[in-house]
C-alpha cells in the first residue's frame, strides 16, 4: 500500500502546481496588461521618459515580446535617442520580421539621423510586409516615405507620396496636412491655403494646421487672421513657439518655416503671393 501512496503523491503535487501556475499566469497577464495601458497613457501624454521605463520593465519580464521592444524604440525616438531606438527596433525585427511596425519605427529613427536612404528602404519593407500579411498597402509607409524624401529636399517626390497616403485613407489627417505643406513649399500658395482652411475646420484641434495658417496669413500681410490662428494653435501645442523645434523636429518645409519665423519675430511678411 505504501508504494501506491508514494506513486500517487507526485500526481497530486503536479496537479496543485498546474493550478498555481495557471493563477500565476493570469496574474502576470493582468500585470502586463496594466503596465502596457500605463505606458500608452504616458506616451499619449508625451511623457516618453516614464513610458520608456515601463517598456523596459516589460522587456525584462519577457525578452521575446517584440511589441515591447518596438514600443520602447518609439519612446526613444521621441526623445531623440535614435541609436538606442534603432537597437530596439533591430531586436523587434529579429522577433517579428514579418510585421510592418518595427520597420516603420526604425525608419523614423533613421530619419532622425538623416539616414534618408535607410529610412526609405525600411518604409518600403514595411509596405511589402503589410501587403504580404494584411493584403493591402500601408498609407503610413507612403506618408513616411514622403517625410524622408522631404528631408532630402525632393519635394515633388515627397508630394506624390503624401498624396498617395492621403488618398488611400481619407481620414489620414497627417498625410493630408503634409501634402498641403509640400504644396506650399512648391509655391502653390493659394491651393495650400485653401486646403489649410478646410483642414482647420475639419480638425479644429490640430495645432499644426492653425500655426501653418498663421504663417501663411502673415506672408499675405493679414496680421489679424495670423494672430487668431496662432492663438488657436499655440493653446494646443506650445512647442511651436520654438522655431528650432519646428525646423529640426517637426521638420516643416523651409518656406513655411521662414514665414513662421518672420511672424514670430514680428517682421513684415513679403506680401501676398511673393
Amino acid at each position: 500500500g505504501g508504494a501506491a501512496l508514494a506513486e500517487d503523491a507526485p500526481g497530486a503535487v503536479s496537479q496543485a502546481a498546474v493550478v498555481v501556475s495557471e493563477k500565476e499566469a493570469r496574474e502576470k497577464l493582468a500585470e502586463v496588461t496594466e503596465l502596457q495601458a500605463r505606458a500608452f497613457e504616458y506616451t499619449n501624454a508625451m511623457n516618453y521618459v516614464k513610458a520608456e521605463v515601463i517598456w523596459t520593465k516589460l522587456i525584462g519580464m519577457n525578452t521575446g515580446n517584440a511589441a515591447a521592444w518596438s514600443n520602447r524604440g518609439n519612446c526613444r525616438t521621441s526623445q531623440g535617442k535614435f541609436d538606442d531606438a534603432i537597437a530596439d527596433f533591430n531586436e523587434a525585427i529579429k522577433l517579428a520580421a514579418d510585421e510592418p511596425d518595427p520597420f516603420l519605427g526604425r525608419g523614423v529613427a533613421y530619419e532622425g539621423l538623416a539616414r534618408w536612404d535607410d529610412a526609405i528602404r525600411d518604409y518600403e519593407k514595411a509596405n511589402s510586409n503589410a501587403v504580404a500579411k494584411y493584403g493591402s498597402e500601408d498609407p503610413v509607409a507612403f506618408n513616411n516615405r514622403g517625410n524622408a524624401f522631404a528631408g532630402m529636399g525632393k519635394w515633388e517626390v515627397a508630394l506624390e507620396n503624401y498624396s498617395k497616403a492621403a488618398d488611400m485613407n481619407r481620414n489620414y489627417v497627417f498625410a493630408r496636412a503634409n501634402e498641403t505643406l509640400a504644396t506650399y513649399q512648391l509655391g502653390d500658395y493659394d491651393k495650400a491655403v485653401k486646403s489649410l482652411k478646410f483642414l482647420s475646420r475639419k480638425y479644429p484641434k490640430f495645432a499644426d494646421i492653425h500655426v501653418a495658417l498663421a504663417a501663411a496669413y502673415w506672408r499675405a500681410s493679414d496680421g489679424e487672421r495670423a494672430e487668431s490662428e496662432w492663438a488657436a494653435g499655440i493653446e494646443q501645442d506650445p512647442r511651436y513657439e520654438s522655431i528650432e523645434w519646428v525646423r529640426q523636429y517637426r521638420r516643416w518645409p523651409p518656406r513655411l518655416a521662414d514665414d513662421l519665423e518672420r511672424f514670430l519675430t514680428l517682421k513684415a511678411g513679403p506680401g501676398p503671393g511673393k
